[in-house]
């Protein structure tokens, strides 16, 4: 609609990342002096606000959604804890933090295409870009719209005009190394600001007469932050768009109007700091009144131009048809037999009304599976009705999928170790969903354990899963608080479970093992099993679920595990023996403030006397006021209360920090005889923790009555 006097006004919103947030202030103001805005170009996080807008969002839920949004979830690699797969919350317990890269068939090492999975940030645009689901054409929007893009292989400026909204969007912010590129058309985009972060010539092109630009673009570092090679390729990065930048500036024209919001030291990743920035994007905008009188127009044909654009936005709204059954729910983008396993696996079906429930719940499930660069969803509407499409991507840098990890423990005394660890992952040996997964633990404590996991329904209902495991670890015998033996003790065990997923909690499994035990002495002498080998054959139960949110800081959820051995001789055993292991944390969080609750009970039933010694309590998180494996017997109980105190919020890279104390209450017990609830020991300790990418670090004190003070300090698992 061509509003009368000022003529055709374009606007155009500039990348910058975070600083983008001000684009909202500065549509908020542009609102109040009633300048129309008649069509709008944008780069990047100036594309997001601007194509939101030209949907017919409006600011108040601009700002609410997208400045009030968590975009430290949002933009994180992984989903939330709740919602990954069970074996993956394994995966994360067993070797926290390290990096992910992968080894092709043919033995070539393969990095990530980028930093961060936008699997959570192209949900969150399909969720706000679904009434213009039947737009193809961007000029059919209320307010006519371009992206810009790059041409990642050519290098060569993209303008996209038509296809997905959501898909253009994404394509627009494709920061290179941050975020994968993103295909359009068979074509590789990545982010617009490389090649036109202040569009103007795209908004003459759309037969714009003036043109009301917000430049926002993040401002070149000083030289002492030039120092190490971050800063170096950041400045490297902001001289290129700095330069596109100004070349569009010189085209500017009189009548035209240059906002240039101070942000000051704002930066591109202060995704926490959405309404400072929305701020001074109103005050810049505000304070170019003057400039923007000529553009204005009079309160009664404003109201016009602004109930015109809200009809065309009403009746985008109106063409939603959620209501009606879907005619076909797909599953694209991999093999057939997968895609058919997957889709067999949705929440969502054909047939039944969109449940946008379902659909989070289906896009947070295939997400946490963690074997995919991209999941994301469309509607399309086709001959037979509306069809939802999930459309997901293999990771490229696949099929085998290996992480690194460290573990450090010391108690500044006489007891350290340190361990390296890989864990390697090949997903999807068949199309119901077959993976193998081998874990190598070399340092203090050599371990490889291998399993597979093999479904034997395409809805995973139940599964079998062989495995073995070879395990060698140095074990201390305590006079007090000192070691006086140690011995190396060896396990070589093989087994097979039958299993069952239970839904998003965890796992219960039913199997028979098979073990030999053996022990080298290392220090001193001991009698356990006179040196021999002992060999275990029995039953296990083994029932885990885990829905806390975090595998070491968490704020919420609960987990529970029980384990049940019965070694028989009639299934390879030496002796006839029970073992039973119970254990279970709780966390309550307001604000910062997170209560914890953790309790374990063990029983060793020892029928033939053979003289071992199963449970053992002492170290950080299990008694931590004395010696780690200080406290042996074949009877355990343990109760752990903890207050923990965010010190600092998680950012975009980096985790939070924590104060915590801890009180413990436990013992351990030869006989069953001997347990009693009056005789458990206390600890008291304080620590400092912070999530970090190697893992969870820990600095702490504790004291038990009668014990030295402990002091210890660790790194991921040890």
């Amino acid at each position: 609609m061509q509003p009368t006097g000022a003529g055709r006004t374009c606007l155009v919103l500039s990348g910058g990342g975070a600083r983008g947030f001000a684009h909202i202030g500065a549509l908020e103001a542009l609102q109040q002096l009633h300048v129309p805005i008649d069509c709008i170009a944008g780069t990047s996080m100036g594309a997001i606000i601007g194509g939101l807008y030209a949907e017919g969002v409006s600011v108040d839920v601009l700002r609410s959604q997208v400045s009030g949004m968590d975009w430290t979830s949002v933009l994180s690699s992984r989903p939330a804890r709740e919602g990954l797969n069970f074996r993956r919350k394994q995966a994360d317990e067993q070797m926290p933090g390290g990096i992910e890269f992968g080894l092709s068939d043919r033995g070539q090492v393969q990095f990530p295409n980028a930093a961060v999975n936008t699997t959570q940030l192209e949900q969150v645009l399909t969720n706000l870009t679904l009434p213009a689901i039947p737009v193809r054409n961007f000029n059919d929007l209320p307010i006519p719209f371009r992206a810009v893009a790059t041409n990642m292989v050519t290098g060569q400026k993209v303008i996209l005009q038509q296809g997905t909204l959501a898909n253009a969007l994404r394509a627009s912010m494709s920061v290179p190394g941050v975020f994968p590129p993103t295909e359009v058309d068979g074509a590789l985009l990545g982010d617009g600001g490389l090649v036109d972060n202040l569009p103007v010539d795209v908004a003459r092109q759309m037969g714009a007469q003036h043109v009301v630009a917000i430049n926002i673009g993040t401002p070149l570092e000083s030289r002492e932050a030039l120092d190490n090679i971050v800063g170096l390729t950041s400045q490297m990065i902001n001289i290129l768009i700095e330069q596109n930048i100004r070349a569009q500036i010189a085209t500017l024209k009189p009548g035209d109007v240059l906002i240039s919001p101070d942000l000051g030291k704002l930066s591109s990743v202060d995704f926490q700091g959405g309404d400072r920035a929305i701020q001074i994007g109103y005050d810049a905008v505000m304070a170019a009144r003057d400039q923007l009188a000529p553009l204005a127009l009079p309160p009664a044909q404003y109201a016009e131009w602004r109930e015109a654009f809200a009809r065309r936005a009403q009746a985008l709204v109106a063409q939603m048809q959620f209501n009606a059954p879907l005619a076909a729910v797909e599953v694209r983008g991999l093999a057939p037999g997968v895609d058919k396993t997957l889709q067999a696996q949705l929440q969502q079906k054909a047939g039944e009304p969109l449940d946008f429930t379902a659909v989070r719940h289906d896009v947070d499930r295939l997400f946490g599976l963690g074997d995919f660069s991209r999941v994301d969803y469309r509607l399309i509407d086709a001959r037979q009705g509306q069809t939802l499409e999930y459309r997901l991507q293999d990771k490229a840098w696949g099929p085998n999928y290996l992480r690194f990890g460290l573990g450090l423990y010391t108690d500044l005394r006489n007891q350290s170790r340190f361990s390296l660890q890989l864990a390697q992952r090949r997903p999807w040996l068949n199309s119901l969903g077959g993976e193998w997964r081998n874990d190598l633990q070399i340092g203090w404590r050599n371990r490889w354990f291998s399993e597979l996991y093999q479904p034997l329904d395409a809805r995973d209902t139940v599964f079998i899963s062989p495995y073995f495991d070879l395990d060698a670890r140095p074990v201390d015998v305590y006079q007090g608080d000192n070691p006086i033996v140690r011995y190396r003790l060896n396990t070589r065990r093989a087994g097979v479970d039958l299993g069952v997923p239970v839904s998003g909690y965890g796992e219960v499994r039913l199997g028979l093992s098979r073990a030999n035990i053996s022990a080298d002495y290392l220090l001193g002498q001991t009698g356990l099993v006179n040196g021999q080998t002992l060999r275990e054959g029995g039953v296990r139960a083994l029932a885990i679920f885990d829905r806390l949110d975090h595998a070491y800081f968490p704020t919420s959820g609960w987990r529970t595990r029980l384990e049940v051995f019965a070694a028989r001789t009639g299934l390879g055993s030496d002796s006839n023996y029970d073992r039973i292991d119970l254990s279970g944390q709780a966390d309550f969080s307001a604000g910062r403030h997170t209560v914890e609750l953790a309790a374990r009970a063990a029983s060793f039933r020892d029928r033939k006397g053979l003289g071992l010694d199963y449970f053992s309590l002492g170290g950080f998180d299990a008694l931590s006021g004395y010696r780690e494996g200080q406290l042996i017997g074949n009877y355990l109980v343990y109760g752990r209360l903890g207050y923990r105190y965010e010190l600092t919020t998680p950012g975009l890279f980096g985790g939070a920090s924590y104060l915590g104390l801890v009180l413990e209450r436990g013992n351990t017990w030869t006989q069953r005889s001997a347990v009693s609830l009056g005789d458990l020991r206390q600890s008291v300790g304080a620590y400092l923790g912070t999530d970090t990418p190697l893992g969870p670090v820990y600095f702490g004190v504790a004291k038990a009555p009668g014990q030295k003070v402990n002091v210890y300090l660790t790194l991921g698992r040890p």
